[in-house]
């Protein structure tokens, strides 16, 4: 079922999930102290952790504190081979069938929510080993944080844009203090009987080192990204990017200090598909054009050349509309490139969804050169 906003202006949907994501970061360091008085009030610990070094150092202390032998972890990052030597690491599926408990179990939020404190997960593999684990550590990446709770499902549905329009089949909020349900068997019955007791749960809002993106104005609002997926479904060239999307893209690139990832903009046309997209209207074709143009100054002259090279073919490109002509001008600028020279020999409309017209075009002199461009 389509959820009922989505049958609103998609426009007016973007420019309200735009105010609502730069509203908070605007605000970010109040609306982070909201939510961590509104958990600990609730009986939650709560952890400030910077980078990925930091936190690997924060869960084995939270291992050898709570003297966890069994491990289970649902998380984007792959912790478990540094873990093995501290304690059994049992896979999610294994875990949910088991019937030994689980001593420490560590997710990933999807959102949290500061005015409530509650924690939001979504279909999550773990969802049913919730009351099986003697603690919990909740990471909370700090770019997906909700101001207010009447924004939650709003939210919810950009997130699944990306799936068919279809909201999430399993939704679990942590509000309060989970129970830890556990059999004990006592002398003198022969029945087992169920005990509950409060759950100790850790939550770590993390960082994630994004210190350079958060102090630049322009790169700040890629972090408004809810990460729907919807940029990497319609973007032509992200297979031959190893399936990156053009929000990771920019996020990587940015906080590359030695320009390793740089090339990957080679592939990109720039067409502005993802951004047409974007369901919180971020500005994607701008925030990879600056980070171009970022790459350029730390990288050898010769990029400055093949960028606005990239930009000529992209401006005619919408200009070859006669198929004759259109067929040649593929073959030579991407007849080296078999899947994104199908892409656009098989697009019948304008190869670009949106005006975007790069500062230098009328004066290719602020960059390079007329020399320096190949005839």
């Amino acid at each position: 079922m389509k959820p009922p906003f989505l049958e609103q202006d998609f426009d007016s949907i973007r420019q309200k999930a735009y105010a609502l994501r730069h509203n908070y970061f605007d605000d970010m360091d109040k609306h982070l102290l909201t939510l961590e008085s509104s958990l600990m009030k609730k009986g939650l610990n709560v952890l400030w952790i910077k980078d990925k070094d930091s936190l690997f150092n924060a869960l084995g202390t939270l291992v050898k504190d709570n003297n966890a032998r069994r491990i289970t972890f649902d998380t984007q990052i792959p912790f478990e081979s540094h873990f093995q030597h501290l304690a059994e690491v049992v896979p999610v599926e294994l875990a949910e069938n088991s019937s030994d408990d689980i001593d420490l179990l560590v997710l990933n939020a999807d959102f949290a929510v500061c005015d409530s404190g509650s924690l939001v997960f979504l279909d999550k593999k773990s969802s049913y080993c919730f009351n099986k684990a003697k603690n919990m550590a909740v990471i909370v990446n700090i770019d997906q944080i909700i101001t207010n709770k009447q924004d939650l499902s709003f939210f919810i549905s950009l997130k699944y844009l990306a799936k068919e329009k279809k909201m999430p089949s399993d939704v679990k909020i942590i509000q309060n203090k989970l129970q830890y349900v556990f059999p004990s068997h006592l002398s003198y019955l022969s029945d087992q009987v169920i005990s509950q007791e409060d759950m100790n749960i850790t939550v770590i809002l993390y960082l994630n080192d994004i210190e350079d993106i958060l102090s630049s104005e322009i790169m700040k609002e890629s972090l408004y990204c809810v990460q729907c997926g919807q940029c990497l479904e319609v973007c032509p060239v992200a297979s031959a990017c190893d399936n990156i999307s053009p929000i990771e893209l920019v996020k990587m690139n940015c906080l590359d200090k030695y320009n390793e990832s740089q090339h990957l903009f080679s592939h990109t046309t720039l067409c502005g598909a993802c951004e047409a997209a974007c369901p919180v209207n971020i500005p994607l074709v701008r925030l990879m054009f600056s980070e171009m143009q970022a790459s350029n100054i730390v990288a050898k002259p010769s990029r400055s050349k093949q960028l606005y090279s990239l930009f000529s073919k992209r401006s005619k490109l919408n200009k070859a509309n006669h198929s004759f002509f259109r067929f040649f001008f593929i073959k030579r600028f991407f007849g080296q490139n078999k899947s994104l020279g199908n892409y656009f020999q098989n697009q019948r409309g304008d190869f670009f969804n949106i005006s975007y017209e790069p500062p230098y075009e009328d004066n290719p002199n602020e960059l390079i050169k007329d020399t320096d461009i190949e005839r």
